[in-house]
């Protein structure tokens, strides 16, 4: 196998894992041989398998930890993870906290967004909200949406509505968030917190709730469209990419205002 043909079932391997795992298993053998011969990249994606489709934790920490020992970051970030929950090994935060900084010192935005909770907790490393919410703050900005959410809801905590709205206004409408984030911001933007009053994001963001199956959004987005335009109807439908729901709101908004 040459290095390109090598790469392309790396590649082909890590993007299976949990997803297609029929995939997986066709090409697991020679992903196996390739991890046995000491390849630190195929022990990294075994590991990950046997953590993600097996639940093997044994396997899982024996892989993980020959990978992160060689310095692949995503392998140290797995490995933190077994560390902190005790499978397939004992639990050992301080190990685990040291995993995951010198992942994210290579790059990995996972591990430093668990990094930052362990610090907001204080699991394994000395309790720091300043540590905490800085590598939120940059876990965030590399595109992380939990760690926006997480960073959101923190802001909110302490009434810095402006900046809560501002990452929601960022990440609502791409739908990677819970429900809770488009409810939180139909609420900072209908009634003007951190922010002027908008309706058109208000209803935006109730649609983008019902689309995550939360059924409230659909008692607040009939709520809101009654109080605006065709216009504006859109123009939150175009906002929160949901245009799936705009004809239905627009007909509830006629049906509220009397229009033909």
């Amino acid at each position: 196998m040459n290095k390109t043909e090598m790469l392309e079932l790396l590649e082909s391997a890590r993007s299976a894992i949990p997803e297609d795992v029929d995939l997986f298993n066709r090409i697991r053998p020679e992903v196996q041989r390739l991890a046995d011969s000491g390849n630190p990249y195929f022990q990294e994606v075994v590991g990950a398998a046997a953590l993600e489709i097996d639940k093997d934790y044994g396997k899982a920490y024996r892989y993980l930890k020959l990978a992160a020992d060689a310095g692949v970051s995503s392998a140290q970030r797995g490995l933190g993870y077994l560390l902190t929950e005790g499978l397939g090994c004992e639990k050992d935060p301080e190990l685990a906290a040291a995993l995951f900084r010198m992942a994210a010192e290579s790059g990995d935005v996972v591990a430093k967004f668990n990094l930052a909770g362990m610090y907001l907790r204080g699991e394994g490393v000395p309790e720091s909200e300043e540590k905490g919410i800085r590598l939120l703050e940059e876990a965030s900005a590399e595109g992380l949406d939990p760690a926006s959410v997480q960073l959101a809801d923190i802001k909110a905590s302490v009434e810095d509505y402006a900046g809560a709205r501002g990452i929601l206004e960022r990440i609502v409408p791409e739908g990677d968030v819970p429900s809770r984030s488009a409810k939180n911001l139909a609420a900072m933007c209908y009634q003007g917190l951190g922010g002027p009053v908008d309706k058109a994001k208000a209803l935006g963001s109730s649609m983008k709730m019902a689309e995550l199956g939360d059924r409230d959004g659909l008692g607040y987005g009939k709520t809101f469209a009654g109080e605006l335009t065709t216009d504006e109807i859109r123009k939150a439908a175009v906002w929160a990419k949901v245009d799936d729901w705009y004809e239905a709101f627009l007909a509830y908004a006629r049906d509220a205002s009397g229009q033909a």
